[in-house]
Parts: structure tokens; sequence; C-alpha cells
């Protein structure tokens, strides 16, 4: 069974107990940045509703932002009016929203420091992104330098990944936060590897897939 599939069926089980204290219901409210794999940044915002003190679901709204880029796609042609083409700078460094149901599991307070609490918390989820990509593709004249650009669309191939992830926590009173290590198999590239342009595919110039990996910072509190 695949990972994503057995998170699917752990988030729906969780959200079928009926089985706790009404008076260890919360909710919490959090925003998140860090740093990921393929040069690129992280952001979002969280709410978690909490069934009992430990075990919880919700969903987080986030984008992913490349700061840096080296593969670009280009080529050459055979074409009586362009001789080259490449896809637009603005468009290079990867960009995407998604959201993300999630569940989040804490452990009871590990260390106390004064008013302070320290544990351990684990939230895996599946990230979901719009499969739609549009871009636009530079097409050259390298003897005028005159140039022509175009839009493209694609579907993309992978829009949907499974995310874990793992952090420790700081709790005073509501307040919290937290620093974190994450692993999914996003595939920062996936918004534009399906795409080709004359002949050439995106995905040749991309680097392989790899596992994402991320560190980040979290602050939140309860609502």
């Amino acid at each position: 069974m695949s990972i994503m599939k057995q998170i699917i069926i752990i988030v729906l089980a969780v959200m079928s107990l009926n089985i706790h204290a009404q008076d260890n219901i919360s909710n919490e409210l959090s925003l998140s940045g860090g740093l990921m794999t393929g040069s690129a940044c992280d952001m979002r915002l969280s709410y978690i509703h909490y069934i009992n003190k430990y075990v919880g679901y919700g969903t987080a709204f986030g984008i992913y932002k490349q700061w840096h880029n080296d593969y670009l796609p280009q080529g050459d042609m055979e074409s009586e009016k362009w001789s080259s083409w490449n896809l637009n700078k603005s468009d290079n460094k990867m960009e995407k929203l998604y959201i993300e149901p999630t569940l989040s599991f804490k452990t009871p307070a590990l260390l106390h420091f004064g008013s302070w609490e320290m544990g351990l918390q684990a939230e895996p989820g599946i990230m979901i992104q719009i499969p739609y990509t549009f871009v636009h593709i530079d097409y050259i004249d390298r003897n005028t330098y005159e140039s022509y650009e175009k839009g493209r669309s694609a579907h993309a191939s992978d829009w949907c990944f499974w995310d874990l992830r793992t952090m420790l926590r700081f709790s005073f009173n509501d307040a919290f936060f937290a620093v974190g290590y994450g692993i999914s198999n996003l595939d920062v590239y996936s918004p534009c590897r399906s795409m080709s342009v004359e002949g050439t595919s995106f995905n040749s110039v991309y680097p392989s897939k790899k596992l994402n990996h991320s560190i980040f910072i979290k602050v939140g509190a309860t609502i």
C-alpha cells in the first residue's frame, strides 16, 4: 500500500473518532515558513481542530516559490523567422499554491522550563496543487534580436504529494512556536515538467525527481 493511501486511511479513521472528552476539544491557528530542496521557500497558514489533547485534523493553505533556478528550458529552431526559443525568465522560478489536508499528533510535555512546556509534534498530510500551469515562451531572432512572446499551458502530470512534518514544540499558555524538519515527494518542477516546446521536453532539462527536504519555523495559538 502506498504512503499516500495510508495517510488517507488514517485521516478518515481520525475524523470518525467520537470517543473524546468534550472539554479537551480545541482549535489552533498557525503560520509557518521555511526553506526546502530546490532553492525554494515555503509559507503556509494552518488550522487544526483537536478532538482531544493530542490528536487533531485540519487544513493548510500554502505557497512555495523558488528564489533561484539554474535550469532554463531552451532550444534552437529551424524557422524562417525565429532561430531559438526559451522559457520566459519570469516563469522560470517555480511557484505554486496548494492546499493540504493534514493530521496532527502531539506528545504530552516532555520537559518543563518554568511556564514553558516542550513536546514533539508530527503532521502527515496530502499536498494538493492545481494541476494546471500557464507560462510564456520567448521566440528569438538571433540576427535582429527581435523577439515574440507566446503563452503555453499544460496539465501537470504530478499534482498530489505526501508530506510529513515533524517538530520540536514549545508551548506557553495558549501560544506556541516550533522548529521542524519535513520530508515529502513534492517535485518543485512538477508545474512545468510535462511541457514540451519544439520537440524539447522540459523534463529532459530539469533535474531528476528526488525526495524533498525542508526546515521550518512555526508560530501559533489556540483560538
